[in-house]
C-alpha cells in the first residue's frame, strides 16, 4: 500500500472546557454533598434579583429602621452605637461582652448580640438596649424595585443574620468588629443599601 493510500489518523476530540451552568452544577452537587441534608445554613441568603441597570429605582423598606449614634467621647456611649429595628421591640446590635478599658478597646474582646452578657438594661436574645431610643442618624433601607422579597422576608434574612453572628467587638479607631460593622455587614449580607 502506497504512503498516500495511508488513512490519516482520526485527531481526538477536543475537549471542550465545561458551561457556566455545568460548573455552578458542578459546585452545587459537591456541596450537598460535602453537608448534610438535614442541617439548613443558619443564615438565610437574600432571594436572587434578575439584574437591573445601574440607574434602578429603590424602594424603600419602611417596616425596618437602621439607627445610628456616633462617637461622642463624653457621652453615654463613648464609642457610638448602631442598631437596626424591626418594630414591635425587635432589634439588633453588637456589643462587648465584658466592661472595656483602653487596651480592651483596641485589642478586642468577646461579641455580644444586644449585650446579653454585661446585662445592659433592656437588652435580651431580640431586643438591643437602645431599641425605641432617638438616634442621630435614622434612616430607613433600600433595596432594588427588582428585589421582590416582601419585608418579612427581608427581615428573616436580618434575623438570622443576627443570631448567627459571632467574634470579637473591638473598636480601634472606628474599624474593627463592631456595631458599625455588625450593622454593615448586616446589610450587604441581605443586600440592603443606605
Amino acid at each position: 500500500m502506497p504512503d498516500n493510500d495511508v488513512p490519516a489518523p482520526v485527531p481526538a476530540p477536543i475537549p471542550t472546557p465545561p458551561t457556566a451552568k455545568e460548573n455552578a452544577q458542578s459546585a452545587a452537587a459537591a456541596a450537598s454533598a460535602a453537608t448534610p441534608a438535614s442541617v439548613p445554613s443558619p443564615v438565610p441568603a437574600p432571594t436572587p434579583v434578575s439584574k437591573c441597570p445601574k440607574c434602578e429605582p429603590q424602594r424603600e423598606v419602611a417596616a425596618i429602621t437602621m439607627k445610628r449614634n456616633y462617637v461622642h467621647p463624653m457621652g453615654e456611649d463613648k464609642y457610638g452605637h448602631w442598631w437596626t429595628e424591626l418594630g414591635g421591640g425587635e432589634s439588633y446590635g453588637w456589643w462587648p461582652a465584658e466592661p472595656l478599658s483602653t487596651r480592651k478597646t483596641l485589642m478586642g474582646v468577646k461579641g455580644d448580640l444586644n449585650g446579653q452578657t454585661m446585662r445592659f438594661p433592656g437588652g435580651t436574645s431580640t431586643t438591643d438596649p437602645h431599641d425605641g431610643d432617638p438616634a442621630d442618624k435614622v434612616f430607613h433601607p433600600k433595596v432594588s424595585v427588582c428585589d421582590k422579597r416582601t419585608d418579612d422576608e427581608i427581615k428573616d434574612c436580618i434575623r438570622g443574620y443576627a443570631k448567627s453572628y459571632s467574634g470579637e467587638w473591638r473598636w480601634t479607631f472606628g474599624s474593627g468588629q463592631n456595631c458599625h460593622s455588625f450593622q454593615e455587614g448586616m446589610m450587604t449580607h441581605c443586600g440592603l443599601s443606605e
